[in-house]
């Protein structure tokens, strides 16, 4: 499971610079998906990409 970090460190290390590269938390806010309530959608986006390739 991962550990609850801050929202900014959820992503290792290996990941973040393809994902600073590639822009994705940008084409996220351009695509206009917003939040009601809680976690942000780049957060969640983040926490499932995670999750999908962890181990």
């Amino acid at each position: 499971m991962i550990k609850q970090k801050e929202s900014c460190n959820q992503l290792p290390k290996e990941i973040k610079p393809a994902f600073q590269e590639l822009n994705v938390l940008k084409h996220l806010k351009d695509a206009k998906i917003n939040k009601k309530f809680g976690f942000t959608a780049a957060y969640l986006f983040q926490l499932v990409f995670v999750l999908l390739f962890h181990q």
